[in-house]
């Protein structure tokens, strides 16, 4: 599967056609959260923290993984200003939770407000997609 498959499978939704600021970001967070720290040599801290690590402590983790998205986010996609994440939802028992990806954006003197939401799964798998754009 070359690059831009794996890309659409975890960055889901209408990218094919799209070449705008949202789907590039949508893109890039696919990548960050499905990146698992020190296996980027030189940014250490690009990605997640080993999804393991998060099951074997839930529920309580649920909590602190939304901050580990946030930190993330913040350090390395710099487009997403004011990043808020909130968990969803969450299944403790097959470990699947949903988090809310919210921040501003600007193009030129153009302010827009972006909204993802992010499945992560047992096997630290983050699927990302666009929920809202409001310009």
């Amino acid at each position: 599967m070359n690059d831009r498959g794996f890309f659409n499978k975890i960055a889901r939704g209408p990218l094919e056609g799209r070449d705008d600021l949202a789907a590039s970001i949508q893109t890039h967070l696919a990548l960050l959260l499905n990146t698992r720290r020190g296996m980027t040599p030189h940014l250490r801290d690009y990605g997640l923290p080993d999804i393991h690590y998060v099951y074997y402590s839930l529920p309580q983790s649920l909590q602190k993984l939304a901050g580990e998205i946030k930190k993330t986010i913040e350090a390395y996609e710099p487009r997403l200003r004011k990043v808020e994440v909130a968990l969803v939802s969450a299944s403790t028992d097959t470990f699947r939770a949903t988090y809310r990806i919210s921040g501003e954006v600007v193009e030129g003197s153009k302010i827009s407000s972006l909204t993802f939401q992010t499945e992560v799964r047992r096997n630290g798998r983050a699927d990302t997609s666009l929920v809202t754009r409001h310009d």
